[in-house]
């Protein structure tokens, strides 16, 4: 008489468990440098796209011979960047070239203080050192599309600027960025590593 003998396949409990234990364990481990992938991806983008819009209204000034102008406006909770007419500006409509920043980058005061970064300069922002840095006006650019500062009607001279944003981290941690603008209209963006302004 044959019997056969009944076998059985598959894991038991003991396995099951340190399986999960080592998935539990890479996950701890991973996930924080996966969160701060995805946050300097989604900043980085940000102000990818806030330079490209400064590269619009630099290319629509010439282009249409006009007084451009970077305007910033909170709208639902959030920093919308848009292109206006520095001269008759019509303000934020759904025609005029824009866009809005991630929710967690908020548009700021040059850092001051301990604890903070270091300003940017007017050299570090592609001027020379005759040249100063306006952190607080709007940047226009004239029909050449230079940046200038507008007053009564013409955008006479050039300018270098710099604005600040922060980027609230979902665990808590706040990161610094900042976009400059050259005298000659060269766009560039800033991080800050924690000792130093970075590309």
């Amino acid at each position: 008489m044959n019997t056969i003998s009944d076998q059985q396949s598959g894991f038991s409990t003991v396995e099951l468990v340190v399986v999960a234990c080592i998935v539990i364990t890479l996950t701890a481990i991973a996930l924080p440098t996966l969160i701060n992938v995805v946050a300097a991806a989604q900043m980085r983008g940000g102000m990818n796209d806030l330079s490209g819009l400064f590269q619009n209204a630099r290319s629509m000034a010439v282009r249409q011979n006009i007084i451009s102008r970077i305007r910033f406006q909170l709208t639902g909770g959030v920093c919308v960047a848009y292109v206006d007419n520095g001269v008759s500006p019509t303000g934020l409509t759904s025609s005029v070239p824009q866009t809005t920043l991630p929710s967690q980058l908020s548009k700021v005061s040059p850092p001051s203080g301990s604890g903070g970064p270091t300003p940017l300069t007017a050299t570090t922002c592609g001027a020379n050192a005759l040249n100063t840095l306006d952190t607080t006006d709007d940047t226009y650019f004239s029909s050449a599309g230079l940046p200038c500062q507008y007053s009564s009607g013409t955008c006479p001279g050039t300018q270098a600027f710099a604005y600040y944003f922060n980027y609230a981290a979902s665990w808590g941690g706040t990161r610094w960025t900042s976009i400059c603008v050259s005298p000659g209209g060269r766009m560039t963006t800033w991080y800050w590593n924690g000792q130093s302004w970075n590309n």
